[in-house]
Formats: structure tokens, C-alpha cells, sequence
């Protein structure tokens, strides 16, 4: 047993290791890419759900956000970083996986209870 909690704390700790190496600015633009991605998502679902598969809302949703990473790092940005858009893609890869367990949950328990 403490071999396995020995284990666990080296994962965290290698875990806590790696998140500390990202820079203030790349966790903002994970961060800000995931919410991006989400609020699109869900707006989108409120108004256009009743006519598009959720498909379709979550290349909507990636689509939009990709073009919000693009235009913040090359228009607005003095320098563009591309490590501000490889943390933008991957809040956004972190977005679409959440929506994903979202619709696979509702789709379970739809047919569940059907």
C-alpha cells in the first residue's frame, strides 16, 4: 500500500512538475480558448440546436475559436508566439472534450430511459 501511495505522489508531483514550467500566459490562453470554445458551444445549442446535430455545433464552436486564436496571436499581438497558439489549440482540444462526454452522457441516458 505505501509502494502505491508512493506512486501516486510521484505522479503528482511530476504532474505539478510539468504545469510549472507553463508561463502565466499560456495558461491564460488554454484557459481562455476552453471558455471560448464552451460559451460558443452552448450559445449556439441554445439557438440553433433545435435544426443542428451536435456535430455541427462543435465545428462551429472550434471554428470560431480557432479564428479568435488567429486573429488574438497574429492582429493583435506585436510578436506573434506560437506556443500561444499551440496552448489556445489545446484549451480548445480540452473544450471539445468536455462537450463530447456532455453528448455522450445525454445520448446514454437517453436511450436508457427510453
Amino acid at each position: 500500500m505505501k509502494n502505491f501511495i508512493a506512486r501516486i505522489k510521484a505522479f503528482f508531483l511530476l504532474v505539478v512538475t510539468w504545469l510549472n514550467q507553463w508561463t502565466k500566459d499560456h495558461i491564460l490562453h488554454f484557459v481562455v480558448a476552453d471558455s471560448i470554445a464552451t460559451i460558443v458551444w452552448i450559445g449556439t445549442a441554445i439557438t440553433l440546436g433545435w435544426m443542428l446535430s451536435p456535430g455541427w455545433l462543435t465545428a462551429a464552436a472550434a471554428a470560431v475559436t480557432i479564428v479568435f486564436i488567429i486573429i488574438k496571436d497574429y492582429w493583435i499581438d506585436v510578436v506573434p508566439d506560437r506556443r500561444d497558439i499551440l496552448a489556445g489549440g489545446l484549451g480548445l482540444l480540452c473544450a471539445l472534450l468536455k462537450i463530447w462526454l456532455v453528448c455522450f452522457a445525454w445520448l446514454l441516458l437517453h436511450r436508457l430511459t427510453m
